[in-house]
C-alpha cells in the first residue's frame, strides 16, 4: 500500500510554493511538476487551478489516491486568504500607479 499523501502538507506546498509546482512533485506527479517548474506554474493560471482544486479537496495523487486527512475549514480559509491577498495587491498596484502619474 503507498503512502498516503497529507492534505495540509500539500495545501500549504501549494499556497507557498505552487508556481514551481513542488506540490506536484509531493504528490507523485514528477512529469507535471517538471513542467510547471519550467512555466513557473503556468505563467500562474496552472498553480492558481490546482491550489483551488486543493483547497476544496478535488486533487488526487498520481497514483489516484485522495489526500489523506482533508482539512476543508483551513482550505476555506486558505482560499480567502488568497483572494484578500490579491485583492490587496491590486489596491496597492493601483495606488502606486495613481501616485506615479500624479507626480
Amino acid at each position: 500500500m503507498e503512502n498516503q499523501k497529507d492534505y495540509t502538507v500539500t495545501l500549504l506546498l501549494s499556497f507557498f510554493l505552487g508556481g514551481f509546482g513542488v506540490h506536484r512533485f509531493y504528490t507523485g506527479h514528477i512529469g507535471l511538476g517538471i513542467l510547471q517548474l519550467l512555466t513557473l506554474g503556468g505563467c500562474g493560471i496552472w498553480a492558481l487551478i490546482d491550489f483551488i482544486r486543493i483547497c476544496f479537496n478535488n486533487f488526487k495523487t498520481a497514483s489516484g489516491q485522495d489526500l489523506a486527512k482533508p482539512n476543508l475549514q483551513l482550505g476555506k480559509i486558505f482560499f480567502f486568504v488568497w483572494i484578500a491577498l490579491f485583492i490587496l495587491g491590486i489596491l496597492c498596484n493601483t495606488l502606486s500607479l495613481g501616485t506615479l502619474f500624479a507626480g
